[in-house]
């Protein structure tokens, strides 16, 4: 068992500057502040710098593209006005005065080959010297300060600081580094409220405006938080434990929004973030391999002997993989040493076997000696699992054994959570409006902008009251079944009591099967139980129109997930002498495991739709829960569950109109598998069915390749030419667009956008190639509304907009046609609406027509009883990447390319050379899904 806790020596605070640190009112972290390299830098490349930033630091990119900006035709005036409150602050006042820039150069002095890390140039910055020599300047973290003082003197200053922590030295010059700030240029502040106001356009100098405004609203937060990209922590608020060593923290986020009015808003959120616990190394290692004893998580990490010498186990790769780069400290009783560390690695030797030189200072004699007794005699401190691994620092000739260190400060976890962990996470970030509205508030309190000195000093004033929206309640369409019809209104739900699906299986079901996974436990399932839901579920998918001729075969299974697959298929063929239509397969609990198994063998061996359904719930017979089951079956079968009917004539679909979603999915953080790239297309006049295919796509690439689009999108469009155009190809083609950032909307007009024209325009005899409207959609932003205390009628029981809430003022942007929609009812937490930007439209809408279109689509999600918060085709672009992923050419009795212990899987072929290349730049394909008369990849095999 682990050992007793140990008694901490807990460091003083250290500032690791000597004399007053900050130029303003407020302490001043060490850490970096910012990212490495400015994002905002604008220089002869600005345009390729700008579109290769992050997601997060990409909010101004979009203007610097006038092609990506489609003129905003107006406001919809469907539905009837309600109130909202956001969750953004008015910028009342800019700075007037003459703000100069200035570039920023630190090096070793003596050696400006030699990098200079985060650390060491904050701790440059944050010198009595530079405080001295430089005041009231910003620093980026990086290369860029701005100041309202005009520094003319372009000479450097030397900077001696201490180790990382101690006073800055006088004699030594180990530590010496040289800092020069040359001004720039003079920031034209006027030129922004100009661009805002539409009187000039977007170029670099409104560009460097912002970046100043965006830094001068962040110097004061990085100073007294810790900052992770545009949110900041506070290690003093009380966090929320997660399972397995790690902690949440309430965060809070800012962004700098140019919106329409000619105004500048604040984007104030709270958001979450997972940090790895304060705990010894050990007590992680400990935790990740689920050992729970010291000496067993020793022999785990102990390399092992083979012919070929020792190795290291994949415990110890994958605890190094986790740990590395981390900042520890040492803490351990006698530790004198204040300043923290990086790791390099952990060795594969342990405290009893790690040796070095040392000094006796009594008797100055040199011997060699181990960790361990190094321990005992300095600190006279006797580890209690010596056989653990020695970690190395980066520091050279830095070692500590894993019990002696801890995690240092609050060090984001940048790996996948297992799954307790993310339903915990789940359940923390599901937070009712008044809540989430209430930690908003609490997270300005904190930001404090009317008493920041920083923003003060330059003259930015940001209202302490949120900014009030008049939106738009959009119409809820009729939704219409087979044999009635629905008005949801503004519930946004229906059910599906005596209602007949829209459209049902063509081909009568005559041969199908059910396979129960034998397993023992509570959610234990007997074959005459399989056999009873097998029954009601066929009387319930036939109450909704169903076309079924006969019972299932209906058998247990067991033994390999694959060979339970091939005994069923067989089974079912033999029962009634005929290819299987359909397997349904019971399964004990939601292992992904089992399930990536049986699609990868319906899909890739068989050729077979297949339905996995949880045990647990086959044992309640929920007629709910069969209705569920029995429009996704049928959608496989090739049915549809309902439409939506316009209540606007101008929202109607026009003739040989196309509707394409795509999305590239990545894999988890940690993953080795590729990026997926997937394509939905309309399969009829109405746009409720839809096909799909999937491909995979170089790692982290968010941006389509040319060639990948082609190779799906070809066979989907000529089965739309031969179905629903009946021999035309479609002359109007919406694209729906999920996952790019602003700063790629150019890239996908330039190169995905294209290839869609020519595939549709190749060989189709047409004058001219359709005309295309080009719609990004984006969850991934932070902005937030509710009804207003003054409007009751906005809103639901739990205080969320209404569905069909669509925002088009006050918030948006000042220069495209973009807005918000919520098209969905929250069930849980706060709603988040949809942000759609319209960044080509050659088609040519008023906000009515295409507003209202994407919202009622909302309503035909086939297996949904629900209008959904996505328009379909992005979300059926989700389901297809998501479903593909166990059609990875891996091993099929192996682990595939995610989870703890996953490893690159090299594919080796041959060059024209006869060279083995195993380059990693081109993933593998997919394998490809069987095709014969029960199934056909055209279908909606991925719902």
């Amino acid at each position: 068992m682990p050992p007793k806790p140990l008694p901490r020596v807990i460091p003083k605070v250290q500032s690791g500057v000597a004399g007053n640190p900050a130029d303003y009112a407020g302490p001043i972290s060490l850490r970096d502040s910012c990212n490495v390299e400015d994002p905002y830098y604008v220089g002869p490349d600005a345009k390729e710098r700008l579109l290769q930033g992050s997601k997060t630091d990409e909010l101004f990119y979009q203007y610097m593209d006038n092609d990506t900006s489609v003129a905003r035709p107006g406001f919809n005036k469907t539905g009837r006005e309600i109130e909202l409150v956001t969750n953004t602050y008015e910028v009342k006042s800019f700075p007037t005065r003459v703000v100069y820039q200035y570039d920023v150069t630190i090096v070793r002095a003596g050696n400006e080959i030699t990098a200079v890390t985060p650390t060491a140039r904050n701790l440059v910055w944050a010198s009595r010297a530079r405080t001295e020599k430089f005041k009231n300047i910003i620093y980026d973290g990086a290369k860029l300060a701005w100041s309202s003082i005009s520094y003319d003197d372009p000479s450097g200053i030397f900077v001696q600081i201490g180790d990382y922590g101690k006073k800055e030295m006088v004699g030594d010059r180990t530590n010496g580094f040289r800092l020069m700030v040359r001004k720039s240029k003079a920031i034209n502040l006027e030129v922004l409220e100009q661009w805002l106001q539409k009187k000039c356009g977007f170029d670099e100098s409104v560009l460097e405006a912002l970046n100043f405004l965006d830094h001068l609203l962040r110097e004061s937060p990085s100073r007294a938080y810790t900052p992770i990209k545009r949110a900041f922590y506070s290690e003093n608020e009380v966090g929320s434990n997660l399972h397995n060593n790690l902690n949440v923290l309430k965060g809070y986020y800012q962004a700098l929004r140019p919106v329409i009015n000619g105004r500048l808003l604040v984007n104030v959120d709270s958001v979450l973030c997972v940090f790895w616990r304060k705990a010894t190394l050990v007590s992680h290692a400990d935790t990740f391999l689920n050992k729970h004893d010291w000496d067993k998580t020793a022999k785990a990490l102990r390399p092992v002997q083979s012919e070929y010498g020792s190795r290291g186990t994949e415990a110890h790769e994958f605890v190094w993989q986790k740990m590395r780069h981390l900042e520890v400290k040492p803490v351990f009783p006698g530790c004198t040493v204040t300043r923290s560390f990086k790791i390099y690695r952990i060795t594969h030797t342990d405290a009893n076997t790690a040796t070095f030189d040392y000094q006796d200072p009594a008797t100055g004699e040199t011997k060699e000696i181990s960790v361990k007794e190094y321990f005992k005699r300095k600190y006279n401190y006797q580890l209690h699992t010596p056989t653990l691994p020695v970690v190395e620092m980066t520091k050279k000739g830095v070692l500590y054994p894993m019990e002696c260190v801890e995690i240092a400060g609050l060090q984001k976890y940048n790996h996948k959570l297992d799954d307790r962990q993310t339903a915990d996470m789940l359940k923390l970030a599901v937070r009712r409006p008044e809540i989430r509205f209430g930690d908003i508030a609490h997270a300005k309190t904190k930001l404090n902008h009317s008493k920041d000195p920083v923003l003060q000093h330059f003259g930015m004033g940001i209202s302490d009251q949120p900014v009030k929206t008049k939106a738009r309640l959009l119409q809820s369409p009729t939704i219409q079944f087979g044999n009635t019809k629905v008005e949801p209104m503004t519930q946004g739900r229906w059910d599906l009591r005596g209602k007949k699906f829209l459209d049902t299986n063509r081909v009568p079901l005559t041969s199908w099967g059910v396979g129960v996974f034998k397993q023992g436990g509570r959610n234990a399932l007997t074959k005459t139980q399989a056999e009873t839901w097998a029954a009601n579920f066929k009387n319930q998918y036939i109450g909704h129109g169903g076309n079924v001729s006969n019972n299932p075969f209906v058998t247990e299974v067991t033994g390999d997930t694959a060979e339970a697959v091939l005994r069923l298929f067989n089974g079912t063929g033999n029962h009634f002498n005929k290819r299987p239509q359909l397997l349904i397969f019971m399964v004990p609990n939601k292992d992904s495991w089992p399930y990536t198994r049986i699609k990868k063998s319906c899909d890739c061996r068989f050729g077979v739709p297949s339905q996995v359904v949880q045990s647990a719930q086959i044992s309640k017979m929920n007629p709910q829960y069969m209705s569920n089951v029995a429009m996704k079956v049928n959608a496989k079968l090739g049915g549809v569950t309902c439409r939506a009917v316009s209540k606007n004539s101008d929202a109607n679909i026009r003739p040989y109109s196309m509707f394409i979603g795509a999305d590239v999915s990545h894999a988890s953080p940690g993953s080795l598998a590729p990026s997926l790239t997937a394509i939905s297309v309309s399969a009829d006049k109405i746009g409720a069915k839809y096909m799909g295919k999937c491909e995979t796509g170089h790692r982290r690439v968010e941006i389509i390749d040319g060639q990948n689009m082609k190779e799906m999108l070809i066979p989907l469009v000529d089965q739309w030419t031969r179905t629903v155009g009946q021999g035309n190809r479609p002359r109007n083609v919406y694209y729906f667009r999920d996952g790019v950032s602003t700063g790629q909307f150019a890239q996908v007009l330039e190169q995905e956008v294209p290839v869609i024209k020519d595939v549709i325009f190749h060989g189709s005899g047409e004058k001219a190639p359709p005309k295309v409207t080009v719609v990004i959609a984006n969850k991934r932003h932070h902005l937030r509304a509710v009804p207003a205390k003054t409007d009751k009628q906005a809103g639901d029981k739990n205080g969320n907009p209404l569905p069909g809430t669509l925002i088009e003022r006050d918030v948006t942007s000042p220069h495209g046609w973009d807005f918000l929609l919520v098209s969905h009812v929250a069930l849980q937490g706060t709603s988040q609406p949809v942000h759609y930007h319209v960044i080509r439209d050659e088609i040519g809408h008023k906000p009515e027509q295409l507003q209202n279109m994407i919202y009622n689509h909302c309503y035909q999600y086939v297996r949904s009883t629900t209008s959904v918060s996505l328009f379909p085709a992005i979300y059926y672009a989700h389901l297809i990447s998501n479903r593909a992923r166990p059609q990875e050419n891996v091993d099929g009795k192996q682990t595939p390319t995610t989870g703890p212990y996953a490893k690159p899987v090299t594919h080796s072929s041959k060059s024209k050379s006869g060279q083995v290349d195993t380059s990693d730049d081109v993933p593998p394909r997919l394998l490809p899904m069987i095709q014969n008369e029960t199934r056909n990849h055209l279908e909606m095999w991925f719902v």
